[in-house]
């Protein structure tokens, strides 16, 4: 994982804990941990990458 990476893990870890991980653990444990905890529906809007 880059540094970019992990620190936009960890920024979307605050947004949704309001603090930072306890922990640095693999990427597809942290994300599985954020999905469970995610609104279900999704207050934003997605945009393509080409836009």
């Amino acid at each position: 994982m880059t540094f970019e990476e992990r620190q936009a893990w960890i920024g979307l870890w605050e947004a949704v804990f309001g603090e930072p991980p306890p922990i640095e653990a693999a990427p597809d444990v942290t994300a599985r941990i954020l999905v469970q905890h995610l609104p279900p529906t999704l207050p934003y809007e997605l945009k393509s990458r080409t836009e």
